[in-house]
């Protein structure tokens, strides 16, 4: 119970809402801090590489420049100050570099307290520049949101390795486009990015409410399989009590035949039927101990396997899939042959990836186990585990 666990002092609590973050709050912080990482860095690139911007803009920069070490040392004396092995906690590697992401700028700090640059000449002014280039080790901190990022940019079994070749073919072809665009030999001024705007929202539209006609199908065969496990379960343990292993063995029979033609794509799906039957055998030699539980659990697992088999099968129909498939890839092209410039690259980019993304999306939903692209399926295990535990019971 909760009354029994011991409550959290408030070092605590500090320390787990910076070390391991649940809740807006605490995401909300992070957040906070991942972008303060990302101005810093870019404030010290200007002020090491570009100097004179740094001069110009020193009543912007100088304040923000504080703001931000100030956030990071409030930051980092909690995540000591609170952990429970401070002298563990220091020495780790990402501990470090959170040090090392502030220490430059109180060396910078207590230089120009007591340091007179006047008389040091080039070699103040060299120390100077190093401190503020070792400002950029902050960018390592990074490095804390690597699990967070990776997850948000994962690319195996994902749609858009699936999409990489497409992605890379229309690459090129704007890549090519935009050379002639450079040398004077292509269209010019052809001022179509509204126009262009207008169609892709409408095909995002429509790729969209096939995305959610497809996973609506793909939502009625998940739950019918959960309810197909579940009266199989039912079905096992009551046929068993009359009749040590039936139950068992038919079961187990009707589970391992179902999940064969339901992953096949080439199997008829009305050899589900003789294991129908053998099953409403087993239960007719009971029918007069509890007819009514019986005959119900039968005909809703005869009718949830019946929908699943069925949606199988029901495929968007082809001239409208291949109809959609055409208008995207033309409308990719149009978008390389009109839109010039890094504008139309930009745009090609995030339109193939977004609406030939949402279409292989459609493609992959539409087959329910497997398919073509087998990236999305419908959760089996429990079928699975429960066929072979029956079957090895019957052996």
């Amino acid at each position: 119970m909760d009354e029994d666990k011991p409550k959290e002092s408030l070092a605590e609590r500090i320390h787990n809402f910076m070390e391991h973050p649940q809740g807006v709050d605490a995401l909300g912080v992070q957040l906070i801090i991942l972008i303060l990482i990302a101005v810093s860095v870019i404030l010290a690139v200007v002020e090491v590489f570009y100097a004179d911007i740094a001069a110009e803009y020193a009543n912007l920069l100088n304040p923000l420049n504080k703001l931000i070490l100030a956030a990071f040392t409030v930051e980092y004396l909690l995540r000591v100050l609170t952990a429970p092995r401070k002298a563990g906690y220091v020495v780790q590697p990402m501990n470090i570099i959170d040090f090392l992401a502030i220490a430059p700028n109180y060396v910078e700090i207590l230089l120009h307290m007591t340091v007179d640059y006047s008389m040091m000449g080039l070699r103040g002014v060299r120390i100077i520049r190093f401190l503020r280039f070792a400002r950029l080790i902050r960018g390592l901190r990074f490095m804390r949101f690597f699990d967070t990022l990776s997850r948000a940019f994962q690319y195996e079994e994902t749609v858009f390795q699936a999409i990489t070749p497409l992605i890379i073919l229309v690459t090129v072809f704007k890549g090519v486009v935009w050379f002639f665009e450079i040398h004077g030999m292509w269209l010019t001024n052809s001022n179509l990015g509204d126009l262009f705007a207008i169609i892709g929202f409408v095909l995002g539209i429509i790729l969209s409410q096939k995305i959610g006609v497809s996973y609506d199908k793909f939502i009625q065969v998940e739950e019918a399989s959960v309810r197909i496990y579940a009266n199989l379960q039912t079905l096992r343990l009551i046929l068993n009590n009359f009749r040590p292993g039936t139950g068992t063995r038919v079961c187990g029979e009707w589970a391992d035949a179902f999940l064969k033609t339901l992953t096949d794509a080439k199997a008829d799906n009305y050899s589900i039927h003789p294991y129908n039957n053998r099953l409403y055998e087993a239960i007719a030699e009971c029918e007069k101990a509890v007819p009514d539980q019986f005959w119900s659990l039968h005909t809703q697992l005869c009718g949830d396997a019946s929908l699943c088999l069925s949606k199988k099968i029901r495929l968007t129909p082809k001239p409208y899939d291949l109809l959609l498939h055409q208008a995207t890839v033309i409308y990719l092209l149009l978008i390389g042959i009109f839109i010039p410039g890094i504008t139309g690259m930009i745009s090609i980019l995030v339109a193939s990836y977004m609406l030939y993304g949402m279409y292989y999306l459609t493609r992959d939903l539409d087959s329910i186990v497997g398919g073509e692209f087998n990236l999305i399926n419908i959760d089996l295990s429990e079928l699975k585990f429960f066929a072979q535990e029956c079957i090895k019971q019957t052996e």
